[in-house]
């Protein structure tokens, strides 16, 4: 075989191709875009994550901080009942919702009814609050089954995860981050003081404390 045939049977040199490396790519950078992966999925776990530890943070620092949930809280559970409750109504030949569910949409509605046509204070004030207290227990406790609903309707990815170890990882970080909200305003004067909550056009807490400098 002559020099020039075997120069030619030389293994010519190939690049290698680029593969995804998880030390050179990122998921969360890229938005979960690599082919090889779950995108739909992974992105449904942090969207649906994100947006109810969005809503109980701010639930549970409420209730640390003041002992109470905010009226405009109550009234954006109300409307969300409200649609759920009316829509399944109006589309119960299309839809089948059991009547437990009706009433756990219905209690906001009630809670809202009841403080329209029941004056706050007179006679019966003792009365009035133990009921207005009860109402706002019952919303606050079907609170994660609306929840649910919402996420079930909002962010279906989330109930595609291909594993109940994402599902559980997910109602995890929910569950700490209000255990996180509700310490953090039980203990809010470690980390902010009475000045943040009044620039915040927020009520003060009994326990807040004024900057070092002492103006509020």
């Amino acid at each position: 075989m002559s020099q020039t045939s075997g120069e030619d049977h030389k293994p010519r040199w190939i690049p290698p191709a680029v593969k995804y490396h998880p030390k050179v790519d990122d998921d969360l950078l890229t938005g979960f875009r690599h082919p090889s992966g779950r995108p739909g999925e992974l992105r449904g776990f942090f969207a649906t994550t994100i947006a109810i530890s969005l809503v109980v943070w701010d639930l549970s620092f409420s209730l640390g901080a003041y002992h109470t949930v905010f009226y405009y809280r109550l009234l954006q559970i109300f409307v969300v009942c409200a649609v759920l409750l009316l829509g399944a109504l109006v589309l119960r030949r299309h839809v089948t919702v059991r009547p437990w569910m009706l009433a756990i949409f219905a209690i906001p509605v009630v809670w809202l009814t009841w403080r329209l046509i029941v004056p706050i204070g007179g006679h019966w004030r003792d009365v009035y609050r133990a009921i207005d207290v009860l109402l706002i227990g019952l919303v606050l406790l079907t609170l994660p089954v609306t929840l649910w609903v919402v996420a079930r309707i909002l962010a279906p990815e989330y109930f595609e995860l291909s594993t109940l170890r994402l599902r559980l990882a997910s109602a995890g970080i929910i569950l700490v981050v209000a255990v996180a909200g509700l310490l953090t305003g039980q203990f809010n004067d470690h980390v902010v003081n009475c000045h943040d909550f009044v620039v915040a056009g927020d009520d003060t807490p009994a326990n807040c404390l004024n900057a070092p400098t002492g103006g509020k």
